[in-house]
């Protein structure tokens, strides 16, 4: 269903449009079966985590009466950037950038070059033949010169 003007209409393939999405389909499946290029894709992603630390302060009382501790919420939560990238099988690196700060060329060629390292240790196989299909979005750090 797609919304049109604030109405949900059924979202109809015309017969070109769905045999054009088989043969698509069919052609990347041939492929895998010959080259297994889906294994070989390495992507990643980003996330801001944020947490709250509570820190419980006690309250003042008088000394027969036992004291009471009080919730006391930040006004402004902590959060760091989550950096994740990942294959097929799970995990191959992650880093998390404290709240002050950003990511740009320099930090993101930095992150690939440690990439390279751990794909290297936990994915000698990807390594060793060169045959890395890396996925990224265009951001501004991802596609500069020095990227």
């Amino acid at each position: 269903m797609l919304n049109r003007y604030d109405v949900w209409v059924p979202h109809i393939l015309t017969e070109k449009h769905l045999l054009t999405r088989v043969t698509a389909c069919i052609s990347l499946l041939s492929r895998h079966n010959e080259h297994s290029f889906l294994n070989r894709i390495v992507t990643w992603d980003q996330k801001w985590i944020s947490y709250n630390n509570v820190v419980w302060e006690r309250s003042w009382s008088l000394q027969s009466e036992p004291f009471q501790t009080v919730k006391k919420v930040t006004l402004y939560p902590k959060k760091d950037m989550l950096y994740i990238w990942w294959d097929c099988r799970g995990p191959i690196y992650y880093e998390l950038l404290p709240m002050n700060e950003i990511i740009n060329s320099e930090k993101y060629c930095a992150q690939l070059d440690i990439l390279k390292a751990a794909i290297k240790e936990k994915r000698p196989g990807l390594a060793n033949r060169h045959w890395v299909v890396f996925h990224q979005d265009n951001d501004r750090p991802h596609v500069s010169v020095n990227t």
